[in-house]
């Protein structure tokens, strides 16, 4: 097989390169592929216009390639290029048994494309793979190969070349593997026959955009990444007082926007041995990380994607975790960076953590820095941190923002994540509180002001008694406080689903009878949904009026081991 054809009018039949194409389809899979498109290597005309009406509203990280024509613009060195091949990688969005933040033993989170081996080797190796295996059959053909660093936009070529449609959360989204993919592209002469793109898109779902922590999706398909999360992650220096706080726990990237997408529920890919997450990695102690020596910083996470910005970043977000933690075990560290640590930022971060943990021994910490401190910068932290510990001001501070405590436990349908204001139990996720944040966070929005999460085992250890007595048959019926925040009508709803004895069960037509509103059948199913205290308001009671299970927010699965507990699962 040959190129000839290509300088030549004596061309062969398409046929042949089809041919190539179905054997490279074939091949993929052993060659560490998970998905393989062909397209033109056309300009990508239309989206020049799009990169800089981006770079001109000051959008870009400045880690993409300068030279708009490059990234638009598919080339190669000695010949005209004439295809483009986008491949996929998937990657794991679950961890098996993630270790759990303690009080003085808090941890932090890649993010999962940071999760096992860096993603660019991984795709690298697949890449030379795929090169070799061409080369093999077209020894002439000229093909260059591009992971993450290329001058092409990754996404507009996976897009093109049918991996997946362009979301709202700026990713792509592959039918079939949701968006926890890494996309690799290479550019060739040989005359591939183009694929389809893919036609399903978002719809009306603007999940991501309304989950995102600091807005920086800024509209369907457009990310500020100066505000991205991910972004300041990776940054070095000091960051702003809202910044701090949205970062949460997380150490590198942030996972929101595609979490919460509805496209990607129930997909994790744990197929890639290379990829699979080390618990004490991926959710390391946060503590020990300030201690780490380069050398100690390589060999730890050396072999993660989250290693190529260095150990400082990760280390100053150690410290934003801590302060966001509340932690006061480690007063004596953070006080030992403010005085001892030559890096401003890391004072300046410690500053902030100091005050934003609270107490006496965080005031004297503070006070010792501000005797020596000399930057700037660092001492203005320290003075804001000392007008918040300040005893009148830590006062007003305290009654000016909700605090809602949280914590977890394992139960026969998962992982639930327990929370509590100072009235009763709020809010209960179906998952762990690192995987529902964003979700959490958006609720909070909506009925708590934008309350601060305080992990506090104590405060719900009599709920998580009681939820291990009804898991294990021993209860059925709470005795908890709760605090249940909606609008009247599903206030109206909730109450009477809270009335629906164990072992019965009740259709959403009977329900709209009892609060004497027969007609929103429809609405009443709809506040169903939103209950935002399952099991302990049983929502999962409600049926179809034919014993169906359908509807149930948390899925047929779920519903059916609740209901087979309570011995009212439905004969059908």
């Amino acid at each position: 097989m040959t190129l000839e054809h290509v300088r030549s009018p004596y061309a062969p039949s398409p046929s042949v390169w089809e041919q190539l194409k179905r054997d490279i389809q074939l091949a993929a899979p052993s060659l560490g592929i998970d998905d393989i498109g062909f397209a033109t290597a056309d300009p990508f005309v239309s989206l020049k216009s799009i990169l800089q009406n981006h770079r001109d509203k000051g959008y870009e990280s400045g880690f993409e390639e300068p030279d708009l024509d490059k990234r638009v613009t598919p080339a190669l060195p000695s010949s005209q290029p004439t295809s483009l091949i986008s491949i996929a990688v998937a990657y794991p969005s679950k961890m098996v048994n993630p270790p759990k933040s303690e009080p003085g033993a808090y941890r932090g989170i890649l993010a999962r494309s940071a999760w096992g081996r860096d993603y660019h080797y991984v795709l690298r190796e697949a890449m030379q793979k795929l090169e070799d295996f061409i080369r093999e059959r077209v020894p002439e053909a000229v093909l260059e190969s591009m992971v993450d660093t290329g001058a092409l936009v990754d996404r507009a070529v996976a897009e093109r070349a049918g991996i997946g449609f362009s979301a709202k959360n700026c990713m792509i989204i592959s039918p079939k593997w949701g968006s926890w993919i890494y996309l690799g592209d290479m550019v060739t002469n040989i005359p591939f026959p183009p694929d389809t793109p893919v036609t399903e898109d978002c719809g009306e779902c603007t999940k991501c955009i309304d989950a995102c922590p600091t807005g920086a999706l800024v509209g369907p398909g457009q990310l500020d990444a100066q505000r991205c999360v991910s972004f300041l992650t990776q940054t070095k220096g000091l960051l702003e007082e809202e910044q701090m706080r949205k970062i949460g726990n997380r150490l590198y990237g942030c996972d929101t926007c595609q979490i919460v997408c509805p496209k990607n529920r129930g997909k994790s890919w744990d197929h890639n041995q290379q990829l699979l997450p080390d618990p004490e990695i991926t959710k390391p102690l946060l503590l020990p990380i300030l201690d780490l020596t380069n050398r100690e910083f390589k060999e730890k996470f050396g072999e993660s994607a989250a290693a190529w910005r260095g150990k400082k970043p990760m280390q100053r977000n150690a410290i934003i975790a801590l302060g966001n933690f509340k932690d006061r075990s480690a007063v004596p560290r953070l006080e030992e960076v403010l005085l001892k640590d030559p890096r401003f930022e890391m004072r300046g971060t410690a500053a902030w953590a100091l005050g934003r943990i609270g107490g006496e021994e965080a005031l004297n910490s503070v006070n010792k820095g501000l005797a020596i401190e000399d930057d700037v910068k660092v001492k203005e932290m320290l003075m804001k941190a000392k007008e918040k510990l300040e005893p009148s001001t830590a006062l007003e501070e305290e009654h000016s923002q909700e605090i809602i405590y949280y914590d977890e436990i394992t139960t026969p349908i998962g992982v639930l994540t327990l929370c509590t204001s100072v009235k009763g139990i709020c809010l209960i996720e179906m998952d762990s509180f690192t995987t529902k944040e964003a979700v959490i966070q958006q609720w909070s929005r909506n009925w708590a002001q934008d309350a601060e999460f305080i992990y506090d085992g104590d405060r719900l250890s009599e709920a998580k008694t009681q939820l291990e007595q009804y898991f294990a048959g021993e209860r059925k019926q709470f005795d908890l406080p709760i605090d249940m925040r909606g609008t009247l009508f599903q206030l109206q709803v909730w109450t009477a689903v809270a009335d629906i004895p164990y072992g019965e069960t009740c259709s959403y037509g009977q329900l709209a009878e009892a609060i004497e509103r027969p007609k929103a059948v429809k609405a009443v199913g709809g506040a169903t949904n939103k209950n935002p205290i399952p099991i302990i308001v049983p929502c999962h009671r409600i049926i179809g009026a034919d014993n169906s299970l359908a509807g149930y927010v948390y899925g047929h699965e779920i519903r059916s081991q609740l209901l087979s507990l309570e011995g009212s699962l439905p004969e059908r």
